[in-house]
């Protein structure tokens, strides 16, 4: 499995240069493929590489990196605008531009090899050990910082005998199948908190205003990742070997209205499944993802499906009178789909049942 380690380096100017230096060759490159018409690696290096070196003191293997950068960025817009990359945003290093040894990195620069000692958190030591595979480097707020991703082993899998529901939604971002409610109250009101200071201090406009206004950004950014990395580490260590989830995807539409929507957009259910996912890859635990159709309809009592069975918080069954909370209810179906799915396969990656294909089997 891969890790990714943060830390950050101490200020040096031949580095900056270097990042400057790579991302505007980079956005030449893009420039360049976008006129062609072509992000293939091949004929981009044909047509800049030798200019390229002409003109830059950049290294070579850095070059080649700057280019299958934009290669993949043409690709991923599908030739049908230019992308382009900021002054400082993050570089890559592959084996080739940089070396990791006894907690030391060697990274290229545009004048040689520069010797750092990072500052890694203690945290991250844990992952040392493995093969350290690439680095990015980034230039912010006078600071550079970096990730190195390492490969680690990953854990044997532990055989599945409990299996946990878990349903996502905004007012209560999880609910679990053995009856626990996690509520938003707090995260609401603290980001009710952060909108009421950013709309008083955009309406000073002075400097000292706008400098409190970057900090609290920071603030904001930080928070909501903090809780999730909360919430996923409590139910990842509860006694349960796999953990079922709905494969959600979210669009915003406007039917919807401009409140919920925007409900939606500070709604980080995609995040909190990334971070449960690698905490039960460390414990050789398994995520397994269902098709989220119908869980909050269909009775978990007696299987009973209606649209009418949910009304708000509120689940009643029209069928069996079975009465309960409309989200503790979808969590009991998640489980159900989920152990289906372990009783018929052997589990290595997400896979996706639903409600009919269980009922055809």
């Amino acid at each position: 499995m891969e890790r990714a380690i943060k830390f950050e380096i101490p200020y040096d100017k031949d580095i900056i240069n270097t990042i400057e230096g790579f991302n505007e060759i980079t956005n030449f490159c893009l420039r360049v493929g976008f006129e062609s018409n072509t992000f293939n690696k091949n004929d981009l290096h044909k047509l800049t590489y030798y200019e390229i070196r002409g003109e830059s003191d950049l290294q070579s293997s850095l070059v080649c990196c700057a280019r299958d950068q934009a290669s993949e960025m043409l690709k991923r817009e599908k030739l049908k605008r230019l992308p382009f990359k900021k002054e400082f945003s993050s570089i890559r290093y592959n084996q080739r531009t940089f070396s990791f040894k006894d907690g030391i990195i060697s990274l290229s620069t545009i004048e040689g090899r520069k010797k750092i000692v990072p500052n890694i958190p203690k945290y991250f030591s844990k992952y040392l050990s493995g093969e350290i595979k690439s680095i990015v480097i980034f230039y912010k707020n006078n600071r550079i910082f970096g990730r190195m991703i390492t490969e680690v082993q990953t854990p044997d899998k532990i055989e599945v005998k409990n299996v946990l529901g878990i349903d996502r939604g905004i007012i209560n971002p999880v609910v679990t199948s053995n009856n626990q409610f996690f509520n938003s109250k707090n995260i609401r009101r603290v980001k009710g908190k952060y909108t009421w200071l950013k709309a008083k201090l955009q309406s000073k406009g002075t400097r000292s205003a706008k400098r409190h206004l970057r900090k609290l950004s920071g603030r904001e950014k930080r928070f909501v990742p903090n809780a999730n990395h909360i919430l996923s580490k409590t139910i990842v260590n509860m006694p349960f070997e796999a953990f079922a989830l709905e494969r959600l995807k979210v669009r915003r539409t406007k039917k919807q209205g401009r409140k919920f929507n925007k409900k939606l957009g500070t709604w980080a259910f995609k995040q909190f499944q990334t971070f449960l996912e690698y905490k039960a890859e460390n414990l050789g635990k398994t995520i397994v993802l269902v098709n989220c159709r119908y869980t909050s309809q269909v009775c978990s009592n007696c299987g009973y499906h209606s649209k009418s069975n949910r009304k708000g918080i509120i689940f009643k069954c029209l069928k069996c009178s079975f009465s309960l909370h409309s989200d503790l209810n979808a969590s009991r179906n998640i489980t159900e789909l989920g152990k289906a799915l372990f009783s018929r396969l052997s589990v290595n990656e997400p896979i996706v049942a639903s409600f009919r294909q269980l009922q055809a089997t």
